[in-house]
Parts: C-alpha cells; sequence; structure tokens
C-alpha cells in the first residue's frame, strides 16, 4: 500500500489555484436572505450584516457576511 506524501506549506505560493486535498464543491450563493436567517439563527443582528441602508455608508459599502457563517459553509 502507497501513501501519498504529506501536502506541505514550503512554497504557499505554488498552492494558489490548486484544488484542495479534499475536492472542489460547487459554487453557492450568499444572499442577503441567508445572511438574515443566520442573524436570526444566532441572534447576531449588528448593522454591517443586516442593515443594507447602514451598510452602505460602512467600510465594504454593503453588508457582509459574519465570519461564523463563511466558515459553516467550509464542509460543503
Amino acid at each position: 500500500m502507497t501513501t501519498a506524501a504529506p501536502a506541505t506549506f514550503a512554497n504557499p505560493q505554488a498552492l494558489i489555484g490548486q484544488p484542495g486535498p479534499l475536492g472542489v464543491s460547487e459554487w453557492i450563493t450568499i444572499d442577503q436572505n441567508r445572511i438574515n436567517g443566520f442573524a436570526d439563527c444566532t441572534e447576531d443582528h449588528q448593522w454591517i450584516h443586516v442593515d443594507a441602508e447602514r451598510a452602505k455608508s460602512g467600510p465594504f459599502g454593503t453588508t457582509i457576511a459574519h465570519g461564523y457563517l463563511t466558515l459553516s459553509l467550509v464542509p460543503l
């Protein structure tokens, strides 16, 4: 039985654009409805996530997804 060599980060630039060891999933849309639903589940209704009007004048010009929402999608 042969075992693949472990991935290393000795040259991280060489990994850019390469699929990860677990494969690649389909794209999914993170729309405002998904963000609002996540805010409801976690009770995190900070304006930067859910208030589109106020977020227009914020640092990104629009709402942004919660960090944990993004992290929760990693297994997909």
